[in-house]
Formats: C-alpha cells, structure tokens, sequence
C-alpha cells in the first residue's frame, strides 16, 4: 500500500511539474509577443516620425527650388531686356558713327 501511495503521489507530482511547465511556458511566450509587438510599435513610430521629418524637408527643397527657379527667370528676363537695350544702343551709336564719317 505504501508503494502504491508513494506512486500515486510520484505520479501526481509528475503530473504537476508537467502543467505547470507547460503553464509557465505558455505565459512566457505571451509576455514575449507583448514585448515583441511593443518594441515593433516602437520602432514603427519612429521610423513614421523620421519619414515625416524627411518629407517636410523634401517639401521644403521643393519650396526652396520653386523660388530660386522664379529668381532665374526674373534675372533671365533681366538679361533679355538689357541685351534689347545694348543691340538699340550699338544701333545708335553706328548710326552716329556714320553721320560723323
């Protein structure tokens, strides 16, 4: 009877390492994907935070390139006027050449 006893309590005792093993198990896991899943929603801010910041500075390059596009276009046109006047003056001053001839 002693025998049996001491194997039913063996048994009984192996049966609860197992459970609690596979308990222990199943509970670290779970506070492995919650960490996991914390760390990624971590880093997915972040990496949405930094992509933010480079299209605000791509924004501002667009910006910036707009302006200094409509700069050269102002001194383009500049350039245009002052040539018109130059060819107007070379003609007036020919013309004055030959009448002092």
């Amino acid at each position: 009877m002693t025998i049996e006893l001491s194997l039913l309590l063996s048994g009984i005792s192996v049966a609860f390492a197992v459970f609690f093993g596979i308990s222990n198990k199943k509970r670290n896991e779970r506070k492995d994907t919650e960490q996991e899943t914390e760390e990624r929603a971590t880093t997915n801010t972040l990496l949405m935070t930094k992509l933010e910041n480079i299209a605000d500075d791509v924004k501002d390059i667009k910006r910036d390139y707009k302006e200094t596009r409509a700069e050269v276009q102002g001194l383009r046109d500049r350039v245009l006027i002052v040539e018109q006047s130059l060819k107007s003056y070379h003609k007036r001053l020919d013309g004055m050449q030959k009448t002092d001839q």
